[in-house]
């Protein structure tokens, strides 16, 4: 299912979504900058997946999923350890990066120029929002073809 949303309807969106799958475990994804943190200070009972990850990492790993720019290599590592240590539960819809074991995912999407936009006004890398966004499709697609989870794709546009 597509959808192309403002704000309200894309709370609007997620919440239908959630309540649809209520007694599912939900993830979703997006890159940096596209309003995930936005949407969770918005929508009751979600969880921040880098919230849920923080507290149960090494100095060391922190130190090295910190590093700038953002590389393939430091997201595969991060997608390891949030492999390792992260769960979703059922009822708790989880906004992140990666796609953890789940019934149904949705893609919070973003066009470049709106991406580079939210970037300027938080003073994030906008090619490193690119990369991880880039990243992010590519476990998209590779998830949807196992046809194991629902997806949502859900266009951010504003």
């Amino acid at each position: 299912m597509s959808i192309h949303t403002s704000s309200q309807e894309t709370i609007n969106t997620l919440e239908a979504i959630f309540e649809k799958h209520k007694e599912e475990r939900v993830c979703v994804i997006g890159t940096t900058c596209c309003g995930k943190s936005t949407l969770l200070k918005k929508i009751p009972d979600c969880v921040d997946m880098d919230e849920a990850l923080w507290p149960l990492l090494t100095k060391e790993e922190r130190d090295f999923v910190c590093q700038k720019p953002w590389t393939k290599e430091i997201g595969d590592y991060f997608d390891k350890l949030i492999y390792e240590k992260v769960k979703i539960t059922k009822g708790m819809p989880m906004f992140g990066t990666v796609i953890l074991d789940c019934d149904a995912v949705v893609y919070l999407d973003i066009a470049d120029d709106l991406l580079k936009e939210h970037c300027r006004k938080r003073d994030a890398d906008f090619t490193d929002a690119q990369n991880m966004k880039a990243s992010i499709e590519s476990d998209w697609n590779n998830h949807r073809l196992t046809g194991k989870q629902k997806f949502y794709y859900v266009m951010i546009t504003e």
